[in-house]
């Protein structure tokens, strides 16, 4: 498994968890994707509108920005490996707001919440096992926050960095 295909399935797994625990009043699952993705209307556009089936309105798009390798031993038997990641969270103030001022920034944030609780819970390393190999990384962390909203196009959300690292991989 890749590495944004960790991050993706790790916040699916997590994600329901967080919101019957009552962390957030968002009680619904949005739709998380990997950029990656060559499903019509799952990948470089995306039309927060047109919702199908169990979809939400609500968005969350990972991806990889960077990877460094270090090689912190003299006879570079190990690595350590940095994988900075790039999270965008992004809802819109639709019809279900029913006029209620701020929906979609009050709902941005709970988003944010949420994906951070996850994270957060993670932090010290997390292993997921798909089809009989196991991804894991040592340390799990956030970066930086930053709004990205379109207020003519109600659209609201936020773009969180964050960081993944092995260490001492074995060569």
């Amino acid at each position: 498994m890749d590495e944004v295909t960790f991050l993706v399935t790790m916040l699916q797994n997590e994600w329901s968890g967080k919101v019957t625990n009552g962390l957030s009043s968002h009680q619904v699952t949005p739709t998380i994707i990997d950029i990656r993705n060559l499903t019509k209307n799952k990948a470089m556009r995306y039309d927060l509108s047109n919702k199908t089936g169990s979809e939400t309105s609500d968005l969350i798009v990972c991806f990889e920005d960077s990877q460094t390798v270090e090689y912190p031993t003299v006879d570079l038997s190990v690595r350590n490996e940095t994988y900075s990641m790039t999270m965008h969270i992004r809802c819109i103030d639709d019809e279900r707001g029913s006029g209620v001022a701020n929906f979609g920034r009050d709902r941005a944030h709970s988003l944010y919440l949420i994906a951070r609780s996850v994270i957060e819970g993670k932090r010290k390393g997390h292993s997921i096992t798909d089809g009989g190999t196991t991804t894991s990384f040592d340390l799990i962390s956030l970066g930086n926050r930053n709004e990205s909203n379109d207020r003519a196009k109600r659209l609201f959300g936020y773009k969180i960095n964050l960081t993944l690292k092995r260490f001492a991989v074995p060569l």
